[in-house]
């Protein structure tokens, strides 16, 4: 496959970034019969949906670390567990 066929790689940041953009800009602009006027900067719109889109992605990865099971090593074969509940 040449160069220029290769399809780029994905960048779940880039991704999530490119969305927010787009509802952030659709937001900004006021269309009217004639014009179209865009309340803020279009260059300050890219740069904070970067930043948003990295607060997501940190704030995501904190929670979900906190849903990932904590005892990995816990070896299931090594547990009688028929014996659990039984009183010796």
């Amino acid at each position: 496959m040449s160069q220029a066929n290769k399809e780029p790689a994905k960048d779940p940041t880039r991704d999530l970034a490119v969305e927010i953009y787009i509802e952030l800009i659709s937001r900004a602009v006021t269309v009217t019969e004639n014009a179209a006027k865009i309340n803020a900067s279009p260059e300050s719109l890219a740069k904070i949906s970067f930043k948003l889109a990295e607060a997501f992605e940190k704030a995501e990865a904190e929670i979900m670390a906190d849903a990932r099971p904590k005892n990995q090593n816990f070896n299931v074969g090594a547990v009688d567990i028929g014996s659990w509940g039984k009183t010796p």
